[in-house]
């Protein structure tokens, strides 16, 4: 597959993004892509959750090559779910590329891509596909039916679930690190750690109590923070980092070392690689992927090798 000029683009954004400054400046930054990429494309706007994940899937049917998602990260899970139907990839061929507005904006940190609109487009007008991996995840919705669901990024359960439910329930004029921050010193005082049974690929069933448990395939989240410093998006593996019973003093200690990623020393944080990962609790462990609460325990982690394409 060749570089991305003269492939069929769509552009979807995602207008409430950044806490809605990308709607309300949406003229300024159209211009910067125009800029940096020319105007051979169209433009589709999400108008409610889950708009992103159809307007991706008709795009594809369409014809089109290059799905291009401007957004936060919530946003570029919506259009990575749109390039499957019934899990099979609608087009193998077909490219993500990202504009990441938004409050966490964490996963574009993992392939450092630029931030701006017009960089951005540069980027991507010049860029080559990269073969990544993807997760899937088989959980529990928040209404009782079991749903799947792909992620680019991370997904975690325990705490960080309940830190993403309360700042997307509140305001993000802040920014992703404070916001996060924010929610993280107002949720972590009264969260109880809980006991959590899993299995990693075909290991010893364990039960533990734990605050939070990380499945990742790419660095970032929670709008800096760096759980998995080692995880790579093409390896194979999801990198799985669990926090265990730790107190909200502890917890606050560390976050300098888990925004630098040099936090895998701690003795209460474990470490481990495999592709898939079954986990349940009788408490109930929100699950959040890409800064989005997508449901609850008990749920499967599964690594698809290599899935689909994106421009870096």
């Amino acid at each position: 597959m060749s570089r991305s000029v003269g492939r069929r683009t769509v552009i979807i954004v995602n207008p409430r993004s950044a806490n809605g400054a990308t709607g309300r400046n949406w003229n300024r930054i159209n211009d910067e892509i125009r800029r940096g990429f020319g105007s051979d494309y169209d433009v589709r706007f999400t108008e409610r959750q889950g708009h992103a994940t159809l307007l991706a899937s008709e795009a594809i049917k369409d014809g089109y090559e290059l799905i291009v998602a401007l957004g936060g990260d919530g946003t570029i899970n919506e259009v990575v779910n749109g390039f499957f139907q019934d899990e099979a990839p609608l087009n193998p061929d077909a490219a993500l590329a990202v504009m990441s507005i938004g409050t966490g904006s964490d996963f574009v940190k993992t392939i450092e891509f630029p931030m701006t609109p017009f960089e951005c487009a540069q980027r991507i007008r010049s860029g080559k596909p990269w073969r990544v991996d993807m997760g899937k995840c088989t959980f529990v919705s928040l209404d009782g039916d079991q749903l799947s669901r792909f992620f680019i990024n991370i997904a975690d359960f325990g705490s960080g679930g309940a830190v993403v439910d309360k700042v997307n329930r509140t305001t993000k004029a802040f920014g992703g690190r404070i916001s996060f921050l924010w929610g993280i010193l107002t949720t972590l005082p009264t969260y109880k750690n809980k006991l959590t049974k899993y299995r990693i690929d075909d290991g010893p069933e364990e039960e533990k109590i734990l605050n939070t448990f990380v499945v990742a395939n790419g660095r970032y989240y929670g709008g800096g923070l760096q759980p998995a410093p080692k995880a790579e998006l093409d390896d194979g593996l999801f990198d799985i980092v669990s926090i265990g019973d730790v107190g909200f003093l502890e917890a606050i200690s560390s976050l300098g070392k888990f925004r630098k990623g040099t936090h895998l020393e701690i003795p209460k944080v474990s470490f481990q690689r495999g592709r898939s990962v079954v986990a349940s609790s009788d408490e109930i462990q929100l699950v959040e992927m890409e800064g989005e609460v997508v449901g609850r325990l008990p749920a499967r982690f599964e690594m698809l090798h290599k899935a689909m394409n994106i421009i870096v």
